[in-house]
């Protein structure tokens, strides 16, 4: 049983390797563009699909406020509101590594 597994083992490993060996590769040094001359500078533009993008722009001319008769005064006025002062320091001296210094 072992021979068996072991040959057909052998027989399928040395098909794949010879597959392999024998597959055709490309050579790309005999293309047009491997030559030390070649300008790709000529090469045609890329061409944009006529397919039209979906912008973030917003056209604001097509707003109600975009009217020359429109009367920003007659807005109802905001809500103010307290705001508590926000800091982005932060306390180093309650962290381990001052800790550890100490």
């Amino acid at each position: 049983m072992m021979k068996l597994l072991a040959s057909t083992t052998l027989a399928l490993a040395s098909l794949l390797l010879a597959t392999q060996a024998f597959a055709e590769r490309p050579d790309f040094s005999k293309t047009a563009a491997a030559r030390a001359d070649y300008l790709f500078a000529n090469n045609p533009s890329a061409q944009l699909d006529p397919v039209s993008r979906s912008s973030s722009r917003h056209d604001f001319s097509k707003t109600t406020a975009a009217n020359s008769e429109y009367r920003f005064a007659d807005n109802p006025p905001a809500d103010e509101t307290e705001l508590e002062p926000r800091t982005t320091q932060h306390d180093f001296s309650r962290t381990e590594a001052a800790r550890k210094q100490s």
